[in-house]
């Protein structure tokens, strides 16, 4: 599935508007957020589009929060989203490769949308993020 640069930048900046909105409530959760495994296993209820939408949504605002936790990162990630979606894939893949926690931390919190697709064969992409790390 390829991405315009247009489509991951408006993806990237609602990530960004929702952790605006929701940023207070959010920062008493990032750091038991950004190291916490997922403990929600799938059931067949998670296995529903609505399942699915509120795995989205959980996703998109635990990325919210780690963004805003972490504005160098968020910065980085932003200017790399504003490429063409070739050289942004090349970007994102060598700034995962200089920076491991930072994808480590990434991947779990998106680990949830991940599931869906091995446990439920729902694929979900919550946010920019979640299809950069599908390359890496």
């Amino acid at each position: 599935m390829n991405l315009s640069a247009t489509t991951v930048r408006r993806g990237l900046y609602g990530v960004l508007a929702g952790g605006l909105l929701g940023g207070v409530a959010s920062a008493a959760m990032i750091m038991p957020t950004a190291n916490a495994e997922p403990v929600t296993p799938m059931t067949p209820d998670n296995c529903t589009f609505s399942g699915a939408a509120n795995t989205s949504s959980t996703v998109s605002a635990e990325m919210s929060t780690y963004l805003a936790a972490h504005p160098e990162t968020n910065e980085d990630l932003t200017e790399i989203a504003k490429q063409p979606m070739t050289e942004a894939q090349v970007q994102y893949r060598a700034y995962f490769a200089k920076n491991p926690q930072v994808e480590s931390e990434l991947k779990a919190i998106n680990q949830p949308a991940v599931d869906l697709v091995s446990q439920c064969g729902i694929v979900v992409r919550p946010t920019p993020i979640s299809e950069a790390l599908q390359g890496v």
